[in-house]
């Protein structure tokens, strides 16, 4: 491949020390830069920057490249080219952005602004929307969420002034391993990255840098002002914002129950009036022995704690909402007031359009297409957003609640001994007899009828439920749908989730392995020889701290730790204890003792000397709340 000359990058801005360490993602060649009093090579670093034909980060639109655009633009630096001038200002600079983002809290602080950039930027933190407060990641939680070898920090404050030379192969030893992380990163982040790329191409819209969520708004608003033919400045500033809302007024007219229960809610939800969205309604019903609970975030129901398993005479049936929330406003003409009728018939074009995409194998346009499908209705709750309108949240969530309990009400009341598993969002897990399937699958079509939404189905040969937040669902095909704590791989949709904690993956691991194929945890746990999937991760706040105690003779030995700490359980190790800044104290993983280990050491998995008992000791504390009878460890020293 031919050099494209893009480099992924990071800086290290301290008051005695600027340093910037790049890797050239086509030739793999590594570049490091130094300024300091001791070692000047900024005219080396303008040459590299001069070539340099794009940049690859991890929050460098809003901090690194800005401080790198000074280093460009600041004509003193290139003709006097003295180090103290140079740190000095590029280290205010970084202070100054750092003040602005403390302010703005979520990093959105336009630093520079996109037609002065001089060298392209793709910043993953923003691609990734690691900027949402929700979502909000740094790259050491990402390198223990990847298993990257080596979870480093800074080795020096930033604030120190007196830097020796010695001390810079430390730092640049960080801003090294920072680059590579990063550029590891960037690997796993290719295929958004062509998404964006091809909408680039498509529709011109310059979204390299945006949120999957930006990218779907962003789309809506040039497809409805095409179709308008309105302008995108005068339709950005359009809200329709809301003193109060009638929930009688999104309620659709033809929601009527059969049994008191359900019309008493019916009767409840007309009579309120909410003026915001945020935990507006918090109601339950029972009805039949099963609790469905109500709120601003969809309907959630569950039965209790077990193992629910399909046998000869009956099946588990799950039926799922199709694109529950932009099929609701299509079919009944849901919009947002202030964008008129007009927005129904461009949500409707984007449904279509995905549809013919995926039907052409374009993958690529078809994601595009349900990023924009799925955006509208966050957004629309969104004040900083064109599609704000919380009534038209309202019709969506509270209309999408009642009719699912409308499907489940049917069900109950016509096929007898059918029980409800779970209500969750946009969808209803059944169990019942063989001889009903027909009954059953004609009750949802007559429901489909009425509503016009659309319903897809999965059989599962076994549900072990724990909540309706934490399940493992095994279907009739052998895939497994594992939910909460019994995620093995965290995701969001059919992402990976790389912002969530994946810590002591064995646990859930060993928890599949064992309701699904009946493998004794034991087995899966002492089999097992990935290291990485017996850590935890733990992250300190600003102003907390932790620390290892352990003895050395008869010496208590205190080692402060960094703030995010890769570690596993261990049989011989350190106590392990958090300090809050408030003066309190609290032990991790409490009764046991532990292995720091935020640089990767290979060796045969049993000299880790893990200690076993914790991870199996873990799961036996899952499967005691779903069965009925207690387990208890087994005789460890056989092993």
């Amino acid at each position: 491949m031919d050099n494209r000359n893009v480099w992924v990058y990071d800086i290290e801005t301290l008051a005695s020390c600027f340093t910037y360490t790049a890797y050239n993602i086509d030739t793999h060649e590594t570049v490091q830069y130094v300024i300091h009093k001791d070692r000047n090579d900024c005219k080396e670093l303008l040459k590299h920057l001069k070539i340099c034909k794009g940049h690859i980060g991890f929050n460098n639109v809003n901090f690194d490249y800005p401080v790198i655009h000074k280093l460009i633009t600041t004509r003193s630096y290139r003709v006097k080219n003295n180090p103290y001038e140079i740190v000095d200002g590029l280290y205010l600079k970084a202070q100054q952005i750092i003040q602005e983002q403390i302010q703005d809290k979520f990093h959105n602080v336009v630093a520079v602004k996109h037609s002065e950039v001089l060298i392209p930027q793709l910043d993953l933190f923003k691609l990734w929307h690691y900027n949402n407060k929700a979502r909000s990641t740094s790259l050491k939680s990402l390198e223990i969420s990847m298993n990257y070898p080596n979870v480093m920090e800074m080795p020096i404050e930033h604030t120190r002034t007196n830097i020796t030379a010695e001390e810079i192969a430390g730092i640049l030893a960080y801003n090294l391993n920072d680059v590579m992380a990063t550029y590891e990163f960037y690997k796993k982040s290719l295929p958004k990255i062509e998404l964006r790329k091809s909408l680039m191409n498509t529709y011109n819209i310059p979204c390299l840098n945006w949120s999957d969520s930006k990218i779907g708004e962003q789309l809506i608003l040039k497809l409805y002002c095409d179709k308008t033919d309105t302008d995108t400045h005068e339709v950005k500033k359009l809200r329709s914002d809301r003193l109060k809302i009638a929930l009688n007024d999104v309620i659709l007219p033809y929601i009527t129950f059969n049994s008191v229960e359900f019309n008493t809610l019916l009767h409840t939800f007309k009579q309120t009036t909410i003026n915001n969205t945020k935990g507006a309604f918090a109601e339950s019903v029972v009805y039949k022995g099963f609790k469905y609970d109500y709120g601003t975030g969809g309907i959630h129901g569950c039965i209790k704690p077990g193992v629910y398993e399909a046998d000869n005479e009956t099946i588990i049936i799950d039926a799922d909402v199709g694109s529950l929330y932009p099929n609701l406003a299509i079919t009944n003409g849901f919009y947002p007031e202030h964008l008129g009728q007009d927005f129904v018939e461009v949500y409707k074009g984007i449904i279509d359009l995905r549809m013919q995409a995926k039907k052409a194998g374009n993958m690529v346009l078809s994601d595009g297409f349900k990023l924009a499908a799925n955006s509208v209705y966050g957004k629309s709750n969104d004040v900083n957003s064109f599609l704000y309108d919380p009534k038209f949240t309202m019709s969506i969530t509270l209309n999408g609640q009642l009719l699912l309990s409308l499907l489940a009400e049917t069900l109950v009341d016509t096929i007898s001994n059918l029980t409800v598993l779970q209500v969750n969002t946009d969808g209803i897990t059944v169990k019942l007899k063989k001889s009903d399937e027909a009954l059953y699958y004609q009750l949802c079509k007559d429901w489909e009828v009425k509503t016009k939404l659309n319903l897809e189905y999965v059989n599962y040969s076994k549900m072990i439920i724990a909540d309706v937040n934490n399940y493992i669902a095994v279907s009739t095909k052998g895939k497994i749908k594992n939910k909460g704590r019994f995620e093995v791989d965290k995701v969001v949709g059919s992402e990976p989730a790389y912002h969530k904690d994946n810590s002591f993956r064995i646990i859930p691991l060993a928890l599949q392995e064992y309701f699904v194929n009946n493998t004794p945890v034991e087995t899966t746990i002492l089999n097992h020889t990935n290291i990485y999937d017996f850590c935890g991760r733990q992250k300190f706040r600003e102003g907390d701290h932790s620390e290892i105690h352990y003895l050395n003779g008869e010496q208590i030995i205190r080692e402060k730790q960094q703030k995010n700490v890769r570690y596993y359980i261990s049989n011989k190790g350190a106590v392990f204890i958090k300090h809050y800044k408030k003066g309190t104290t609290e032990l991790i993983n409490k009764g046991y003792t532990v292995t720091i280990f935020n640089t990767y050491v290979a060796k045969p998995i049993a000299q880790y000397n893990i200690d076993y008992n914790f991870y199996v000791t873990e799961c036996y504390k899952e499967i005691n709340l779903i069965i009925d009878k207690q387990l208890t460890l087994f005789d460890y020293e056989q092993f």
